[in-house]
């Protein structure tokens, strides 16, 4: 009965890892992205490459968004990573889901071989735009 029970928890943990991330083939790009941010209403203060992406990292970009730029009450930090393989882009999106204790702050999506993070401080309302834009093109 044990053993029963062992397997089943173990195919339900599969499982659940397993769902909610976007097709790694599908084609995405930096200005996809940056297309989901106009689509979404919102502008982006400034964009930078990080340098320093996480491991199986190949790119990385920090955008500063916002309702409005000139009012930093709406602002929001996205940073889109794209990876290598789709075991790199999923092992990371897992690390920031699982990241820390407390939890950390944040939404993490994967889309195409990229993870799109929003971290630390945000306004909610320009994460429910960015992500009903995101969601729109295919993201998890």
């Amino acid at each position: 009965m044990r053993a029963a029970a062992a397997v089943a928890l173990a195919a339900g943990l599969l499982a659940l890892a397993a769902c909610g991330r976007s097709d790694f083939s599908a084609q995405v790009s930096f200005e996809e992205v940056e297309a989901a941010i106009r689509d979404a209403g919102l502008q982006t203060c400034a964009v930078r490459e990080t340098g320093d992406g996480p491991p199986g990292a190949v790119d990385e970009r920090r955008y500063d968004i916002a309702r409005e730029c000139a009012d930093e009450d709406t602002r929001a930090v996205l940073v889109a990573t794209a990876y290598e393989s789709e075991e790199d882009r999923d092992a990371a999106a897992q690390r920031f889901e699982v990241q820390a204790r407390p939890p950390a702050p944040g939404v993490v999506w994967t889309h195409g071989p990229f993870t799109l993070r929003v971290t630390a401080d945000r306004d909610p309302e320009v994460v429910d735009a960015l992500a009903e834009a995101l969601d729109e093109r295919g993201a998890e």
